[in-house]
């Protein structure tokens, strides 16, 4: 067996990690023409698109961090509310409530 396998990237040198995946018929396809118009190989073109999808998924984290954050500065939910969910409740149940 040879040794580990390198890859470079623009922004680091790795150890590559060998995965296998499962695509349909129409992605294998689309990925092959990919590669060929491109000039890439399908591995870039794959890596590119996890990275790519890695990045939003990092930046709606860090969207929702950042708004949490914002709520808390606000203060304490319902702080500044007048009515506890247990007399909401309360006052609907009592709606219901047989009058006799």
């Amino acid at each position: 067996m040879s040794g580990p396998a390198y890859t470079h990237t623009k922004r680091r040198r790795c150890l590559a990690i060998r995965k296998q995946i499962f695509l349909g018929a129409d992605q294998n396809e689309s990925l092959k023409r990919l590669a060929i118009r491109t000039g890439c190989s399908e591995a870039a073109i794959i890596r590119e698109a996890l990275d790519a999808r890695l990045a939003a998924a990092a930046e709606s984290e860090a969207g929702w961090t950042e708004l949490l954050a914002q709520w808390r500065a606000r203060g304490a939910a319902g702080a500044n509310r007048s009515w506890t969910r247990e007399s909401l409740y309360e006052e609907r149940l009592g709606k219901y409530d047989d009058p006799r």
